[in-house]
């Protein structure tokens, strides 16, 4: 059966669209082997318009049309369904990823031009789902799915998450433009990267944080199944810079010793960049080292807020004086080191805000991620929220719309202005950036300034 996997058109932060969406690379392999032909539709990074993405549609003539969608994504996501449908209207519409994990009845009652839902994880799910449509089988015994029939919205049982990660085979990244992807990336030492995933769900309880397609419990992939996937990258495809997605890379330090170990055996000069933060209470001198050695460079810290009020509230698991250690100690070992924090969290003030720029300012990272809370479907703090317009949801915040009860929207976009602005904005930060980092300091320099352009501007 023919099988078209698409991603949403979107505005996203251009950091976003230096990576392949992995999920998609997975379902692809799944459906290949399992004797489909399948086609990557990926509007996000060629940029398609309507008239291209009917013509893409039209040449390949898949059964199926799979999307993949955030909340962020699923405006997009339904003009997507709604132009497939008038064109199209015998395709099968079918949507995975976050929203509907977290929204499985809703979300097709929302989207007319929605036929099935997959939610949780879907490597399984799509397979048999596929298998059925193939052979007319009935879809009430799949776990995993919630669809129509005869009016009525059914939702099937749970899929249980997959025990064994190192069961699945890799994703497919030669399926997607891999060209336009290193075309956009920005944060990187060396040409051609890639991304990879070794982990999946989080055990922690932060209270902004949405678990809806991996769960609550870490599952890991073995050290050997991690290197298998490098060697294939590096060795047989050219990859000279490997991005690892995990929420917490560093959890299992035995694990993380194999790997390091296994690159330094290889010998390979590989570049190692870990862009979704790892936990400040998890890191010391030992593993910066071992890091260092395997060719990590770039280590992102999940702060938050320097409000120890604040990290209460939200459930974080961390004190302050773990951050101080941490950044301190990623910087003597020669990293490359970023914070994150986010604007008006949950029993935050303007003292909260000026706490987490004194934190920053105080320990001088190379760079600043500034988020806006947002309480994303599936996160402890959603089920409080009074309204649910979903253009709110945009990465780029352009129409942010959640404020706490001491805030309205026009300080939380100028507090997060002013967080970023007053970070950056000074002489000392520069000179230090390009002492400790060189050209590389240097490049950073332009973005910052190209991304401060954006924003002012709103060119995207």
């Amino acid at each position: 059966m023919k099988i078209m996997l698409a991603t949403p058109l979107m505005k996203e932060r251009r950091a976003d669209l230096q990576y392949i969406p992995l999920g998609l690379g997975y379902l692809c392999t799944a459906l290949k082997r399992a004797g489909h032909e399948v086609l990557i539709l990926d509007i996000r990074a060629e940029r398609l318009n309507d008239q291209q993405i009917i013509e893409r549609i039209r040449a390949f003539s898949p059964r199926v049309l799979g999307i993949t969608a955030k909340t962020c994504q699923i405006r997009e996501t339904a003009s997507l369904l709604n132009l497939a449908k008038q064109n199209f209207p015998e395709i099968i519409t079918v949507v995975g990823g976050p929203h509907v994990s977290a929204l499985p009845e809703s979300t097709l009652s929302e989207l007319p031009s929605l036929d099935i839902g997959v939610f949780g994880e879907g490597e399984l799910t799509i397979v048999e789902l596929c298998e059925a449509l193939s052979a007319g089988a009935d879809l009430n015994g799949i776990p995993g799915l919630v669809f129509r029939e005869k009016g009525n919205i059914v939702k099937n049982q749970p899929r249980s998450l997959v025990k064994n990660l190192d069961d699945l085979a890799f994703p497919d990244r030669d399926a997607f433009p891999i060209g336009i992807y290193n075309r956009y990336a920005i944060e990187y030492k060396a040409k051609p990267i890639t991304s990879i995933i070794t982990t999946r769900g989080c055990p922690y309880k932060c209270v902004f944080c949405s678990k809806s397609v991996f769960g609550a419990g870490e599952r890991l992939r073995s050290a050997a199944n991690v290197v298998a996937e490098m060697r294939e990258l590096i060795e047989e495809k050219g990859y000279r810079e490997i991005h690892i997605l995990d929420d917490n890379f560093t959890s299992d330090l035995k694990r993380v010793r194999d790997i390091c170990h296994e690159i330094k055996t290889r010998g390979w000069k590989v570049h190692f960049s870990l862009p979704n933060g790892i936990r400040v209470n998890n890191f010391d001198d030992e593993l910066a080292a071992l890091l260092r050695e395997a060719g990590f460079y770039w280590l992102w810290f999940g702060v938050e807020s320097g409000d120890p009020e604040v990290l209460k509230r939200i459930k974080k698991g961390i004190h302050l004086d773990q951050v101080r250690k941490a950044v301190s100690t990623a910087k003597r070992h020669g990293f490359f080191t970023g914070m994150y924090f986010v604007i008006g969290l949950p029993g935050s003030s303007p003292r909260s805000e000026k706490m987490s720029l004194d934190l920053a300012r105080e320990l001088e990272p190379d760079v600043m991620g500034v988020g806006i809370f947002t309480p994303y479907p599936g996160s402890e703090f959603y089920d409080q929220q009074t309204h649910l317009d979903w253009k709110h949801y945009r990465h780029d915040f352009a129409e942010h719309g959640f404020t706490g009860s001491q805030f309205d929207t026009d300080y939380i976009l100028k507090q997060f202005d002013l967080l970023s602005t007053r970070f950056y904005f000074r002489p000392a930060y520069y000179v230090n950036l390009i002492r400790r980092h060189g050209m590389m300091g240097v490049r950073r320099i332009r973005l910052n300034f190209k991304n401060f352009l954006f924003r002012r501007l709103r060119l995207g």
